[in-house]
Parts: C-alpha cells; structure tokens; sequence
C-alpha cells in the first residue's frame, strides 16, 4: 500500500495515532512516522509558542526574567528527546527512536486538549462546581496523572520496552525537568515557576 504523504493525509494519520494512544490502543504508533521530518513537524507548534514568547520578551519589564522563563522552555521541550536519545541507544532500540519521540512529542497536546475540553464543558454544564477552589486544583492533577500514564505507555510501546524501562525514562525527564527549575530557582534572578503555575489558580479563587 502506497502511504498517504498529503498534507490533509498526514494531519489525519498524526490525530488518529494520537487518539488511539491516548485510549491506549498501542496500534496508534503506526499512524507516526519515523524521520526527522515527522519530528521536525511535532516540534514545529512548541517551537512556534517560544518564538512568540521570545518576540514578546522585548515588551516586557524586566527582560532577563522573561528570556530566562524561553530558555527554560525551550530546554523542557527538548529535553524528552535528549533523554529518551540516550535510553534508546543503550536499550539498543535506536532504530525505533524517531517515531516514538514523533508519537510522544503529539501526545503533549493530548493532554492539552483534554484539560482544555473538560474546562468547557464543566463551566457550561455545571457552572458552579467548574467555580468552586478545588475544581481547578482537581483537574490539573487529574491531567498530571494521565499524562504520566499516557507518556509511559507511549514509551512502552514505542521503543518496545519494559513497563519498568518505560517508567525510568519518564522519571529520568521528570527529574531533569526538575534539575532544570530547581537551578533556575536557585541562581539570580531566581525563577520559581510554581509561582507562575499557581496563578491562574489563585486569580480563579479570587475571582
């Protein structure tokens, strides 16, 4: 069978691989495909978000916060492939690297568009549960869990390795992740990015 390389093909394939792992059906990693292009083109919509950042690092008041907040951005973003590079070498499923980072890489937005969905349809179905404190606190911790799940499945089955190997490459990006803020936090100006996730909760429960 000759593969659909078209633009609306590719679009198709990328959201069906991206609902079938999201439902964890491991058949959606056949729907990505593995080359730089593919991963090229996952990176694009992250990569496009930190260049609007960065222009807007220019309006800002205190500019070093600001392109320190992009840099930390653009080395989480990366830092999943760096990560799972290395694991996947050692594992000897370098082969298989391309298209699970490609697969993983689209399923960061899964988890988006979930929270996103479930915010509409709580605030338009149940208005007063979606405004009480603990809703926003309670959703971002169900959308924690899942993507836990969801990147651990995704690596499971893409690089065709263990639940436990899954579960120490995810932990090993969670704690770079980690490394990363903690550093930020800690050197001048002394980032803390707990603040900037917490606000929007705090301005809800003001509201």
């Amino acid at each position: 069978m000759i593969p659909d390389t078209s633009k609306p093909g590719v679009i198709r394939r990328t959201l069906q691989g991206m609902l079938l792992l999201a439902s964890g059906r491991k058949d959606g990693m056949a729907c990505f495909d593995g080359t730089l292009d593919a991963f090229g083109a996952a990176l694009a919509p992250q990569l496009a978000f930190l260049v609007v950042g960065l222009l807007q690092v220019f309006l800002q008041n205190d500019k070093t916060m600001a392109l320190i907040k992009v840099l930390l951005s653009l080395c989480v973003t990366l830092l999943p492939a760096v990560v799972s590079h290395f694991y996947a070498q050692r594992w000897g499923r370098g082969v298989l690297w391309l298209r699970y980072i490609t697969a993983a890489t689209w399923c960061n937005w899964v988890v988006v568009l979930i929270s996103l969905a479930a915010t509409l349809l709580a605030a338009l179905l149940f208005p007063a549960i979606a405004q009480q404190p603990g809703f926003m606190a309670a959703l971002v911790m169900t959308a924690a869990v899942y993507e836990l799940w969801l990147q651990w499945f995704v690596a499971r089955v893409g690089l065709n390795i263990s639940g436990g190997r899954a579960f120490v490459l995810y932990a090993s990006v969670l704690l770079a992740t980690l490394a990363l803020y903690g550093l930020a936090a800690l050197l001048p100006p002394h980032y803390k990015v707990l603040t900037d996730l917490l606000q929007p909760m705090i301005v809800m429960n003001n509201s």
